[in-house]
């Protein structure tokens, strides 16, 4: 138990890791990233005071640098600052650099941004869960979105940067956009390091398609988007991002017209809720950085973390690890962060519970991933992201 209303009223300090993205090219992420897992580590320590119970939680963090190396050092160091479970790191590679070497053989749960379902083929021994959907279901979110605002069976071009994000999720939304009837003109890959993409923006509008499918990086986009606008064929009110050009505000980098009227889809949370419009205000109550794509993803793994280590009695990786399905129960009392202090009473009894998140159900695959997704379609307006519109994906 860790009440204090037990007979043995063990305390306990969990430590969170934030493997953040805070320099390298998908910087844009790390600040939301950071303040989410310390709004999630503020919130569970006021419910666990609320409950009577002794456990306090704790966040340490480290710099993945987008770099597979870089992640696992960082990973080590987070390991070393005593870190129970791990949320992030942002991209694959570094996503199973971490696993390998070190958070597998350590029992560690590992909670990354990283959706490519290349992190599917890899043992990872109960290890890894994300909160985020892998992108075989953000592949028809994209597809649900060109279709409300361009049409079926219309033709698309899609450009990706040659890695296993953007591979992977070409990939799959060219199985998807077939599948309902319509045309891919061309797909241009391209090496994130080149020099120069004047001749792959020269492909991707050569055919003039009804749209553009783009899946990149913020810190490549700023040069690949500024090719585009430069052939003089190019029209941004024809793109459909993928969820790492998801952003509050368009990065200064990137040229206005590379996205100005541009579509995009991310991860998103059911707005109607009582839980959303708490998680935004307190959100907006701690100030700094504004609320951005999958920060309730993430909130929602320290939640999820906590709840564990409470049902567990234990800050020990692997007990937190076999308790993440036993808190996400399907049929099992239901709670959110309003009532975060009763799940924590309702946990130290040790039977399931299922913890609502401000991103939605969590039904955890067999793997580790979630069964279905909600999507926001959002726009570029003024340099700021707008949401358009809601899909529902499985």
């Amino acid at each position: 138990m860790v009440s204090g209303h037990g007979a043995s009223a063990e305390s306990l300090d969990l430590k969170i890791g934030a493997l953040l993205e805070a320099s390298g090219p998908l910087s844009e992420i790390g600040p939301p990233a950071e303040k989410a897992t310390n709004l999630a580590a503020e919130v569970a320590n006021k419910a666990a005071k609320d409950a009577g119970a002794t456990i306090k939680v704790g966040v340490v963090t480290a710099d993945a640098q987008g770099d597979p190396q870089a992640a696992l050092s960082a990973a080590r160091t987070l390991v070393d600052k005593g870190a129970s479970c791990i949320l992030g790191p942002g991209t694959t590679p570094e996503s199973i650099s971490v696993l390998n070497g070190i958070t597998m053989q350590r029992k560690i749960t590992l909670w990354p941004l990283a959706s490519s379902t290349r992190l599917r083929t890899v043992k990872d021994d109960g290890t890894i869960y994300r909160t985020v959907a892998a992108d075989d279901l953000q592949s028809k979110a994209l597809v649900q979105a060109i279709e409300n605002h361009v049409g079926k069976g219309k033709s698309v071009a899609i450009v990706f940067r040659n890695e296993p994000y953007g591979d992977a999720l070409s990939k799959s939304f060219t199985t998807d956009w077939k599948a309902t009837g319509g045309t891919i003109t061309t797909t241009v890959s391209f090496d994130p390091q080149q020099q120069s993409f004047d001749s792959e923006a020269g492909q991707v509008v050569a055919d003039n398609p009804d749209a553009y499918v783009v899946i990149d990086y913020p810190e490549t986009y700023a040069k690949f988007g500024a090719a585009l606008v430069r052939t003089g064929k190019f029209d941004a009110k024809k793109v459909f991002v993928a969820d790492a050009l998801s952003f509050a505000n368009v990065p200064e980098n990137i040229p206005a017209e590379a996205l100005e009227g541009a579509y995009g889809v991310a991860g998103g949370s059911p707005t109607g809720t009582e839980t959303y419009k708490l998680f935004n205000k307190l959100w907006d109550e701690a100030g700094g950085v504004a609320n951005a794509s999958y920060t309730a993803n993430t909130f929602d793994a320290g939640i999820l973390c906590f709840l564990a280590a409470v049902q567990a009695g234990s800050t020990e990786p692997g007990a937190i690890r076999d308790k993440i399905r036993s808190v996400t129960q399907d049929g099992a009392p239901q709670f959110t962060i309003a009532n975060l202090s009763e799940a924590v009473k309702a946990a130290e009894t040790g039977k399931p519970i299922d913890y609502v998140g401000v991103s939605g159900l969590f039904r955890f695959k067999d793997n580790g991933d979630p069964s279905t997704s909600l999507y926001d379609v959002f726009q570029y307006k003024g340099g700021k992201q707008v949401k358009v519109e809601q899909v529902n994906v499985k």
